[in-house]
């Protein structure tokens, strides 16, 4: 699999559209990804919202690795049907 540039705003602090209020997280999400995208992983906003909300509290290590087993990263293509415990749950659940 061929490199893909990512849109990185530093100004803004997004990754691929996906706000981040952290610098530090941010940062620390940008050099990951550098790291398993060198591996062959292709991110997508869902991954990204991942592990935003893991570095942020959000979400803890059971959630992550339950969204992990699910692949509630997976790039959503037109058509797809969307299980509702995907990470939208994942995160709300977390704040109940």
């Amino acid at each position: 699999m061929p490199y893909t540039p990512i849109e990185i705003n530093r100004k803004n602090l997004t990754i691929m559209g996906v706000n981040f209020s952290s610098v530090n997280n941010f940062e620390a999400t940008v050099n990951a990804l550098g790291t398993v995208m060198f591996e062959g992983f292709d991110p997508t906003p869902q991954s990204i919202e991942i592990i935003r909300d893991y570095l942020s509290g959000i979400i803890n290590i059971e959630q992550l690795d339950k969204l992990t087993k699910e692949k509630a990263y997976a790039q959503v293509a037109e058509g797809d049907i969307i299980q509702t415990d995907s990470l939208s749950s994942a995160t709300r659940a977390s704040h109940a």
